[in-house]
């Protein structure tokens, strides 16, 4: 598998499309966030994109009243309509990658992270900014090259957003993780989801993260090549969680974060994937 960045977006197509919305949720209880959403609306042409877009914020606020890490004080619901074309992708393919802890996942996702062009001390900066900063809301965009910080607010980072995918589309990928023996599928659906919109914006090298919720130790490394998954990533029970993105230096940073926080992306499509044990991940010209 082997994906090669270029201009804008890699891969996937541009369309203007009357009728698109962007809705997106955020729950937090205090200053803790409890719970986020977000996906794209595109209208039909039968006029009930309006009805539509009610019932996916009327759901997602149901999730965000219902969710296990708590009761919310304040549930915010956006919605946008979008006049930026929408860029649809297909989704990265997926391959769960058979780790005995959280050493050899991490082990694992370093090689992996080598092999994107990213080299250890840079993957350093990484692991260290996720582990170090639980505060940060939003992504570390870190230069691939010399492990600067390439946000211009650290203590926000950059958010990702107006990302969404096709019904269609995300009851394949649900179907297909669960193949893999993941039972919190819709969790792993929305985060191949993110991931799939970050390694298509240009520059983008690879992407690490896993969660700061304590009772899950699963995370991932994406590059433009897949989504790998590990079902353990972090140490048990850890609080510290979030994620980083190694970009390109040669990228204009304004861009690559107009890319991340503005473009429109509907992840339309599956690419298939695989399982596998960390020892058969790598062949002899690359990762197999």
């Amino acid at each position: 598998m082997s994906g090669t960045p270029s201009d804008g977006i890699v891969g996937g197509s541009d369309e203007r499309e009357s009728d698109v919305f962007n809705v997106r949720m955020r729950a937090s209880a205090g200053d803790e966030h409890v719970s986020g959403a977000e996906t794209i609306v595109v209208g039909d042409g039968s006029g009930d994109t309006e009805d539509e877009v009610a019932s996916v914020a009327e759901s997602m606020v149901e999730r965000a009243l219902n969710h296990p890490r708590g009761d919310p004080d304040d549930v915010t619901v956006t919605v946008e309509r979008l006049s930026r074309p929408l860029r649809r992708v297909e989704a990265l393919p997926v391959v769960t990658v058979d780790v005995d802890d959280a050493d050899e996942g991490r082990r694992v996702a370093q090689e992996l992270l080598a092999r994107a062009g990213v080299e250890d001390d840079i993957q350093t900066c990484g692991f260290d900014v996720i582990e170090g900063d639980t505060a940060r809301r939003g992504a570390a965009l870190i230069d691939a090259t010399d492990g600067s910080r390439l946000d211009p607010k650290p203590a926000r980072g950059v958010r990702a957003t107006h990302i969404g995918t096709s019904d269609a589309c995300r009851d394949a990928l649900e179907a297909l993780i669960t193949e893999h023996g993941v039972t919190a599928a819709e969790t792993v659906q929305e985060a191949v989801v993110l991931a799939t919109a970050i390694a298509h914006a240009p520059g983008t090298r690879a992407e690490l993260c896993w969660s700061d919720d304590p009772d899950y130790d699963a995370g991932y490394v994406a590059t433009p090549a897949a989504y790998y998954r590990f079902p353990a990533l972090k140490p048990e029970s850890a609080t510290e969680g979030g994620r980083a993105i190694f970009v390109a230096s040669d990228e204009p940073v304004d861009e690559v974060i107009d890319c991340l926080e503005a473009q429109p992306v509907l992840v339309d499509g599956v690419s298939g994937g695989r399982k596998v044990n960390s020892d058969a991940l790598f062949g002899d010209s690359g990762v197999i």
